[in-house]
């Protein structure tokens, strides 16, 4: 199968001929594509925004790819490597970032919006604009030469929770939901219509998409930050919306999501979700998520918070097996996914090459022994060891 027929497959359960592949590298399935900034965007130069950089655009900056105008406190000589230090930044968003002069995308900052009574001002200052066709010329362009045969995923960045909770202030935007139920729908609203624009400028400029991908952390480590009670009446406008875009444009929608989600997945399969992609699948547990098998697509690393990182490459390999069974199945539904910034968790080079490895020899579906599939697995998972494969012959 070439790239594109191959996720495909997995998406529809459709017998593909070996597990899809999605790497930030060469030997992908899938071809991510980004938007960059907009040239009119011009962080620092605001009212209240002396001192903060802008979020996200040192690679862009430094290989040419966006200019920042600098305001003229950034001229000063002591900030002429500002890339290299401890700073505030802002995204087009508005929201604020604290980064400590290390190459990882930072942390939120301070709340972008405290007071509701601001809103409508906050977005006539800080809707990012989508119209520009420059945004997404470099990407398309690249496309093209790259990913001709290759699953084309268009990238929106962080979700309208993770936006919304950073502008709001993580502790204050839970409480959100009790105590400002109306301003909250018409916060996330605003940042619903803009990814909706989003999605139709992707198409409308020629990316020629099969999917789009949102990362939006729902969960922490026990459990989804509210009730699947909560989770319907907030977000159900939210990712329905952007699901149902997708699909009228003929596109896929893909999901990244850390904590342990597995209370909302029903609902995020009945709004529609194509795929779901999980760092650390044995967070939500494996237990816990074989329930959904051949519901819905479901892309996994080897787990980020254990093996990926502290297993051996023994293990690391093994473990592929025991995604793919306990993830998907012998249809398909199961994709790879490989962490794009090893250095940032620090995974072995030995254990990346291991989970390839693990792929060649338990991802290609006419190699796995058909009594693979029916052998019993694990009830009791441990969250640091990987069990013995399934024997070769019964």
């Amino acid at each position: 199968m070439k790239s594109v027929e191959r996720v495909k497959a997995a998406l529809k359960f459709n017998k593909p001929d070996k597990a899809p592949i999605w790497k930030f590298s060469s030997g992908s399935d899938v071809y991510t594509l980004a938007s960059l900034p907009s040239k009119d965007w011009k962080p620092g130069h605001g009212a209240n925004e002396s001192g903060l950089f802008p979020h996200g655009a040192e690679n862009l900056v430094k290989y040419g790819l966006w200019e920042w105008d600098k305001p003229e406190w950034a001229k000063n000589p002591k900030y002429d490597n500002w890339i290299d230090l401890p700073r505030e930044e802002i995204d087009e968003f508005g929201t604020i970032w604290k980064k400590g002069g290390i190459n990882t995308m930072g942390h939120p900052g301070r709340p972008s919006l405290p007071d509701y009574s601001q809103l409508d001002k906050y977005f006539e200052k800080h809707t990012p604009n989508f119209d520009e066709k420059d945004r997404y010329s470099f990407a398309i362009q690249r496309g093209k030469l790259q990913a001709k045969e290759k699953y084309r995923m268009c990238s929106f960045g962080l979700g309208p929770f993770q936006i919304a909770s950073q502008m709001r202030g993580f502790n204050k935007y839970l409480l959100d939901h009790y105590r400002n139920k109306n301003d909250l729908k018409k916060l996330l609203k605003y940042i619903t219509d803009i990814f909706v624009h989003h999605e139709k400028m992707w198409v409308k400029y020629g990316a020629e998409p099969h999917g789009f991908v949102l990362y939006d952390d729902l969960g922490e480590q026990k459990g989804p930050f509210f009730s699947p009670k909560l989770f319907k009446e907030f977000y159900e406008p939210v990712y329905r919306r952007l699901i149902e875009t997708a699909h009228e444009l003929n596109c896929d929608f893909h999901l990244h999501c850390c904590g342990k989600i597995d209370p909302i997945i029903p609902l995020l399969i009945e709004f529609g979700l194509d795929a779901i992609e999980l760092d650390s699948p044995r967070m939500t547990g494996y237990s816990e998520l074989h329930q959904y098998r051949g519901k819905i697509m479901i892309w996994a690393c080897i787990n980020i918070q254990s093996i990926y990182t502290q297993g051996s490459p023994e293990e690391c390999e093994r473990e592929v097996w025991h995604m793919i069974r306990n993830l998907g199945t012998k249809e398909g539904g199961f994709g790879a996914y490989f962490y794009p910034q090893v250095d940032h968790i620090q995974a072995p080079r030995a254990n990346v090459k291991a989970f390839t490895k693990g792929l060649e020899k338990y991802g290609v579906y006419d190699r796995i022994p058909k009594h693979w599939w029916s052998y019993p697995v694990v009830n009791e998972w441990k969250y640091d060891k990987v069990p013995p494969l399934p024997p070769v012959k019964l």
